[in-house]
């Protein structure tokens, strides 16, 4: 009991994993700054999170509100108190916190009670002198209950190794963590600006479908009145009923594009909320002329950039470990023990004892030969670093590059919304013009239907266009890792 009194101390100091890894799965961990991260993964601190971090069966779900109109932003909220796979990210990241406690609890000793219980009956020789038939029988009860303690003192870096990269680790998994919530941003963003272009394309629809038969009752009007042809009618109608087949069509696409939303978020398929119209928003502003400055945002700010960092950090505590295997450990060991037995020799009486007794053993461990094994780890190890650099190198170039398209794609799609709604304008003014020419007998209704077309055309592309920007604004926030996610 003394014993274990005199390591309370070291159990109180025990090492939370809690604290390491982010609080809750609905929310992502915030990225130290750069010079910050890197102060803190060379150094043993525990790495910012929030402490008391709830049981992954604590976090509540909140369900959709059936009466009430989700923004863009609650939508995000809602995806991710929902989708499984930010919490399946956040999982991780408390697994990779507990691997640290799992190194830090290799510091403290090891506390183990034992018994040994039991019945040996052991022939043994003796001189004949003694004993004419050269032998004697003992038959030996004993129960030895033992508190044994075993305390590694030294192993100049393996643990200091093995806690580095655990740590280094941890960070990763929490930046990983913060980077499923921005996919996971991103990917619902997208999905709403998809379901905002089908709404549209379907008001599109109906609008001319709208048109078409207001250009099939002129037509009737005039063949009532001997001014056109049977032949002029039946185009009109044949233009209705291919308006009536493109807002079918436009129905399906947004019924499509609603599920998509809802699976995005991580809701049943069948669930009904009503969302906002992103037409209501207003268009995201032009991105910096300087290219360079967005490269440099995602080379500091994304997440898999700064987990890679993180990833190299955790090779080098490894190959620090392994080549600290070449080195010898000191170790204390102790065991206070109570002999409780008796002893019968050749049928005598039993020599009973209940006596306590230990011990207090230090040890020196030093590997000579192995067979070449501990080379072969540091050479795995050496490898995994430069593997880990090689990666750095991919991601940033990758990160580079999504940069300079979905930048590009930003001003592309700024630019063609720009166009979109010229050519609406000029549609709408030659539909107009044309129809007014038919109503009064100078213009064809081919030039009508042409124009209607066209019109119908251009609706559809300013609504494209203008889902495009938003997406495009969003792709660039994620790709330089500042989309928000708060």
């Amino acid at each position: 009991m003394a014993l274990l009194a005199l390591l309370s101390p070291v159990a109180a100091s025990a090492f939370d994993p809690d604290e390491l890894a982010p609080a809750t799965p609905e929310k992502p961990w915030v990225i130290p700054s750069p010079a910050e991260a890197v102060r803190r993964l060379a150094e043993s601190n525990v790495l910012p999170g929030s402490s008391g971090a709830a049981d992954s069966e604590t976090w509540t779900v909140v369900p959709p509100e059936r009466d009430h109109r989700y923004d863009l932003a609650e939508l995000i909220d809602l995806a991710q108190r929902l989708n499984p796979e930010t919490h399946e990210a956040w999982e991780q990241a408390r697994q990779a916190a507990i691997g640290v406690g799992l190194v830090e609890s290799s510091y403290a000793p090891q506390v183990s009670i034992e018994a040994i219980v039991g019945f040996q009956h052991t022939p043994g020789p003796i001189p004949t002198t003694l004993i004419p038939r050269g032998y004697f029988i003992a038959n030996t009860e004993e129960a030895i209950p033992v508190v044994a303690l075993k305390w590694l003192l030294f192993d100049f870096g393996r643990r200091e190794g093995q806690e580095q990269a655990a740590r280094a680790n941890s960070f990763a998994a929490n930046v990983s963590f913060t980077g499923a919530h921005q996919k996971l941003i991103f990917v619902v963003s997208r999905a709403y600006f998809a379901l905002g272009a089908a709404r549209g394309r379907l008001s599109a629809a109906r609008q001319a479908l709208k048109t078409a038969e207001t250009v099939q009752d002129a037509a009737q009007s005039r063949r009532e009145n001997g001014l056109t042809t049977v032949v002029v009618v039946a185009q009109a109608q044949r233009q209705t009923a291919q308006a009536r087949l493109n807002l079918t069509k436009a129905n399906g696409d947004e019924r499509t594009a609603y599920a998509n939303l809802v699976a995005s978020i991580g809701l049943p398929a069948d669930t009904q909320i009503d969302v906002t119209d992103s037409s209501e928003r207003p268009l995201p502003g032009e991105p910096p002329e300087n290219l360079s400055a967005a490269v440099q945002d995602a080379l500091v700010n994304r997440p898999d950039v700064i987990s890679a960092l993180g990833k190299i950090e955790a090779a080098e505590g490894t190959l620090k470990t392994q080549r600290a295997a070449y080195k010898p450990t000191i170790a204390l060991s102790a065991q206070v023990y109570q002999n409780m037995g008796q002893l019968s020799t050749d049928g005598s009486p039993y020599y009973s004892v209940n006596k306590p007794g230990g011990n207090i053993l230090l040890t020196l461990s030093w590997p000579l030969f192995d067979g070449g094994t501990r080379d072969y780890h540091v050479a795995t190890a050496r490898s995994e670093v430069a593997a880990a650099r090689d990666k750095l190198a991919q991601v940033r170039d990758a990160a580079v590059q999504q940069v300079v398209s979905a930048y590009s794609d930003l001003r592309t799609s700024l630019s063609a919304y720009a166009a979109a709604l010229t050519l609406r304008e000029a549609a709408q003014t030659a539909y107009d013009a044309a129809f007014d020419a038919y109503l009064h007998g100078v213009g064809t209704y081919t030039d009508v239907a042409s124009e209607q077309t066209a019109l119908a055309s251009a609706d559809a592309d300013k609504e494209d266009a203008h889902a495009n920007v938003f997406t495009a604004a969003a792709a660039l926030a994620f790709a330089t890792g500042t989309i928000q996610t708060k």
